[in-house]
């Protein structure tokens, strides 16, 4: 996987110290990683807690591109290792819980004063301030308690979570989008930035819309399973063999829609002119439309709606999906071999310049792997790697 030069590093030179874990900063670090900086993640000896979960999926698709290196950061010796590599590093990131770094020394306070250029990303489930600053957080605490879990499901039924970790991603894509800018800065001030990003703040910032609305009518989102309450004829309907997702919000689309399925009167009925009246008809028009929609299998429906202009896609599971054609056309999937389960399939970072996707350069690291390469690059003999390896300091993966 080494040498995949093609790709635009425009990252090349940066170096970051990633001492993240789960998912929302090795996501930002991977995305770095795939933008050509060079990653080393910091662990410790029992690893980041994602590497069982799913057989490490979570941990393959999110440590990509970067080195590992393993250290005990409750020793002196492991802390002066640390701060050694932030003495040369541009980047640090942190998803402890605030004041976690602080206590082992390694703050933003302590490391700026030993490298000012420094950009010092901490990302934490509530900020570095406020009183819910202390408490620890996971994905699905943010969706439970940012509304989304409660704007999430059928209206009869209890709120659910979203599957995917969308927070952890969103919060990873801001973070990298933070540190990119706090880079860019850099180049003309030559200082870094404290960088301060919440889950909580990320999962409001994507419920804005509802937050606007609710302050100023007090109206709260309506659970509504698959539709979307402001509008009809936009959910899922059902076919022979399975369900189609169709968004035919516009007056435009609801005609095509409605000629499509060989409903022109239904199309032209008054009572549906409007956006709003299809709101307010919602349930009524899925009757409708659905009593049509059977008529199909759900591949047959989307070739013939997508021939009317009427956006929509049929619901497909994970197998199905990544064995489109438009998918591997993409090439956002690649291969890769990793050394205890063979080969393994991951998602790349869904950004391409020039035409090109951020390649595999490395599979992600067995714990402490890249420990002694490391450690070498920092001037520490291979007698003295020994030494710290001995003195349960570093930790170094042995095939």
């Amino acid at each position: 996987m080494e040498g995949k030069a093609e790709f635009p590093n425009l990252l090349a030179g940066i170096k970051v110290l990633d001492f993240s874990h789960v998912q929302s900063g090795p996501t930002c670090t991977a995305m770095l990683a795939d933008m050509g900086a060079e990653v080393v993640k910091i662990e410790p000896f029992a690893g980041d807690q994602f590497r069982q979960p799913m057989e490490g999926a979570n941990f393959f698709n999110f440590n990509r591109n970067k080195r590992g290196v393993a250290l005990n950061l409750k020793t002196k010796d492991g802390k002066e290792i640390v701060l050694k590599l932030a003495k040369e590093a541009d980047v640090l990131l942190e998803n402890f819980v605030p004041g976690a770094m602080d206590r082992l020394g390694l703050g933003y306070e302590a490391l700026s004063r030993l490298n000012p250029g420094i950009v010092y990303c901490s990302i934490s489930g509530f900020g570095q301030s406020g009183p819910f600053r202390d408490r620890p957080a996971y994905e699905p605490v943010l969706q439970a308690m940012s509304g989304i879990m409660d704007s999430t499901g059928e209206p009869d039924r209890p709120p659910v979570r979203i599957r995917p970790a969308m927070i952890d991603y969103c919060t990873g894509a801001n973070s990298a989008f933070a540190i990119a800018a706090a880079l860019f800065a850099r180049e003309k001030t030559g200082r870094g930035q404290r960088i301060d990003v919440a889950l909580l703040d990320v999962a409001l910032f994507s419920m804005s819309p509802y937050v606007t609305q609710f302050i100023r009518r007090g109206e709260l989102p309506e659970r509504a399973g698959s539709a979307q309450p402001s509008g009809g004829a936009i959910q899922n309907f059902e076919t022979r063999d399975g369900l189609i997702y169709v968004v035919a919000g516009t007056d435009h689309m609801w005609k095509n829609l409605c000629n499509a399925l060989n409903l022109p009167e239904v199309g032209n009925d008054p009572q549906y002119a409007t956006r709003q009246q299809r709101a307010e008809r919602r349930v009524k028009i899925a009757e409708i439309i659905n009593n049509e929609t059977r008529k199909y299998t759900s591949q047959e429906l989307e070739t013939k709606l997508l021939a009317a202009d009427v956006a929509c896609g049929k619901v497909r599971n994970i197998g199905e999906i990544v064995q489109e054609s438009h998918v591997q056309t993409r090439g956002i999937l690649e291969e890769v071999d990793y050394p205890t389960l063979g080969k393994i399939v991951a998602v790349k970072t869904p950004l391409f310049f020039s035409g090109k996707s951020a390649p595999f350069r490395r599979r992600a690291p067995m714990l402490g792997e890249n420990t002694g390469e490391v450690l070498k690059e920092l001037g520490y003999s291979d007698q003295e790697i020994q030494d710290l390896i001995k003195k349960g300091v570093a930790l170094q993966y042995e095939p």
